[in-house]
């Protein structure tokens, strides 16, 4: 690019982004972030902040603008990749190569902390589908949890659901494990 397009800094500091992503916008696709060059109205170019919905909306919505003077017109856009949670994913990047070093850097780093030192085990968190081993399908949990909230005075309609009932037990058995930790504390 030759010309000069300011805020560069702090459209990256806001977006958290090594460098401008080279993909331009093809003008249909939906996008949650983008970058946009926007031309203000005191003469100067500058960076900003953009997102497009093709179901609900007909033109690019600005969600940040860094420049004083309102812009007159979105210049080009370009497309922020989506949050690449693996390493794998590192390839699909759409970042130049030092870019894409220190992004597979930053993913080792994050997957070594998120993971030092931590057992499922130590998290109590189950290992069945249904938090309980004795809950094999949709319609035993259902018994279960018309059979809980009858014992604990629970008033409320059973989740439909496979999604629901598993969000269900999933609080049940917080609640138990919370009251099972509170007995060990008191013992």
């Amino acid at each position: 690019m030759d010309r000069k397009i300011l805020f560069e800094k702090e459209v990256l500091d806001y977006l958290g982004l090594p460098s401008i992503p080279k993909k331009l916008w093809d003008g249909v696709s939906s996008f949650s972030r983008g970058i946009a060059i926007l031309c203000h109205r005191g003469g100067y170019d500058g960076y900003g902040v953009c997102s497009f919905d093709a179901d609900h909306e007909r033109k690019p919505r600005i969600v940040k603008v860094f420049g004083q003077d309102p812009f007159r017109v979105i210049d080009s856009i370009f497309v922020v990749p989506s949050y690449m949670s693996s390493i794998d994913d590192v390839v699909d990047m759409d970042l130049d190569d030092s870019s894409k070093e220190k992004a597979e850097l930053l993913l080792k780093e994050a997957y070594e902390l998120e993971h030092e030192g931590v057992d499922d085990d130590v998290l109590g968190l189950p290992k069945h589908e249904y938090y309980f081993d004795n809950i094999k399908n949709d319609d035993e949990a259902r018994a279960f949890i018309k059979s809980w909230n009858q014992r604990n005075r629970i008033k409320g309609r059973i989740p439909k659901s496979h999604e629901g009932l598993v969000m269900r037990l999933s609080v049940i058995y917080s609640e138990i494990e919370k009251h099972n930790i509170s007995n060990k504390k008191v013992k």
